[in-house]
């Protein structure tokens, strides 16, 4: 393991005394202080914010100033798929899209238990395919997530393959929860480590999430043939229980020779860049993430 800096140590804390208070919160008083934290950190400046609904799915669309209208990420928040919104990562999206010059798209798709899956793949393909509806092409267009957004990026993916529908010119996966089992290797290595999930917490939301629904292909990404998707950019922390999940599907898309970036961030929790109010190191990984969206789409566009 790194050595921790004092804003990492810092940070190990903030996450002990959440992690404590969080435990004697119900699902719905965890979304709602979620919400309040997250949703008070202030958004990259000059951004406009425009929200409207998709028949019933939330939608907000944030552009940075002198953004273009056609170069499109589609974001995909985290949470474990049974919290988080639109309005606890609005931050973090305008960051992401200041720093990758584009127009950013989030939604707040259905979550667990109330709507297990398939509830929120469906919400962001009806995204997806209402991005190409107004005329974006695919090569001008990312797809990103942490965490469960992370799932549900990869399920996307997965299913436009299934579907036979254009995938679109890259994928942004941060910390991405890839696997329903516990069964892999960083659970045991770094699981004393990890300051923010456990194994018994992974177990949980997994059940919430498939809703007594066989583990699958499109649940788990990890599992399911990649041959097809698009060039990848994969951030991961080495301190964190999700570190397998990256590692093992960044190995299977690479194997189908797919042009995959893994960054392993060594010192970093779960998610770190999401943090960056907390940590000014994680604005290095949103910079890095937003050089490579800008590459890609232009490449791909060429």
């Amino acid at each position: 393991m790194a050595q921790k800096t004092p804003e990492l140590e810092a940070f190990w804390q903030m996450c002990a005394t959440r992690m404590e208070a969080r435990a004697q919160m119900s699902l719905e008083e965890t979304r709602a202080s979620f919400d309040a934290e997250m949703g008070a950190v202030p958004m990259a400046p000059d951004c406009a914010v425009e929200t409207f609904e998709l028949s019933g799915l939330p939608v907000e669309k944030i552009t940075p100033a002198g953004a273009p209208g056609d170069k499109v990420l589609l974001y995909l928040h985290g949470g474990g798929h049974i919290f988080g919104s639109i309005k606890s990562h609005r931050h973090y999206v305008s960051r992401l899209a200041a720093a990758a010059n584009v127009t950013a798209y989030h939604i707040d798709y259905r979550l667990a238990p109330e709507h297990p899956y398939p509830a929120a793949v469906e919400d962001a393909l009806k995204a997806y395919q209402y991005i190409l509806g107004q005329g974006v092409r695919p090569e001008n267009l990312i797809v990103g997530g942490e965490s469960a957004g992370g799932n549900l990026a990869a399920a996307l993916l997965v299913t436009l393959k299934n579907k036979g529908l254009p995938q679109p010119a890259g994928a942004y996966l941060l910390s991405a929860w890839l696997d329903m089992q516990t069964t892999a290797e960083s659970y045991a290595r770094v699981g004393k480590r990890d300051p923010m999930i456990t194994r018994e917490g992974i177990v949980g939301v997994a059940l919430a999430y498939l809703g007594g629904k066989p583990d699958n292909p499109v649940t788990s990404p990890v599992r399911a043939d990649l041959s097809g998707l698009p060039p990848m950019l994969i951030h991961v922390g080495s301190e964190e229980v999700l570190l397998s999940d990256s590692v093992t599907f960044a190995n299977n898309a690479a194997m189908t020779g797919i042009d995959v970036r893994l960054h392993v961030a060594a010192g970093m929790p779960h998610a770190w860049p999401l943090f960056h109010f907390y940590l000014p190191s994680a604005l290095t990984a949103i910079d890095e993430t937003g050089a490579w969206m800008r590459q890609r789409l232009a490449q791909a566009s060429a």
